[in-house]
């Protein structure tokens, strides 16, 4: 494992237990530009326990919780003097999706969207949303397709700035 970055992404997962969940959890912990700062999943079994007693991770101060409310307060009010702005990536079911999308912008936290689901009404809800926050975000509802749109979007930037960055 490398070093960690002097300024790393805070990141929430919510949805953890789930499998696209898991590898997030994993990939977040592995990379030296990120910090895995909250864990949230509705099992209630797990609620509480330290992450490290359900995943493959070194010893954690991170405890599960399954109350996104308050674990996105907890993100936005740590990170206010941070350099860098927290992120949400959800990984959670449809039936959901809509509401901690809009949860996260409103506690200013950035969301990324790997579920499925959201109507083009709702994506123009929180698009409309998003903007008066000025909170950035992505839906990427399928994230194989979306990674490769993604780098393919990236390499035409590239040609027009110094610097860019996948994260």
């Amino acid at each position: 494992m490398s070093e960690k970055s002097k300024n790393p992404i805070p990141v929430l997962v919510s949805g953890a237990l789930g499998k696209m969940g898991k590898e997030v959890v994993y990939s977040v912990t592995n990379s030296p530009d990120c910090e895995l700062v909250g864990v949230v999943d509705l099992n209630d079994e797990n609620n509480g326990k330290n992450i490290s007693e359900v995943f493959d991770v070194p010893n954690s101060n991170l405890f599960f919780s399954n109350d996104l409310e308050a674990s996105l307060c907890t993100v936005s009010q740590n990170s206010r003097e941070s350099k860098e702005k927290p992120v949400m990536v959800d990984f959670t079911h449809p039936n959901s999706v809509y509401e901690n999308t809009r949860a996260a912008i409103a506690y200013g936290v950035s969301p990324v969207i790997g579920t499925t689901g959201l109507t083009s009404s709702q994506i123009n809800d929180l698009t409309i949303f998003s903007q008066k926050a000025f909170v950035g975000g992505a839906i990427i509802p399928n994230f194989s397709v979306g990674m490769i749109l993604l780098q393919q979007a990236a390499s035409v930037a590239a040609k027009f700035y110094d610097n860019v960055e996948l994260i």
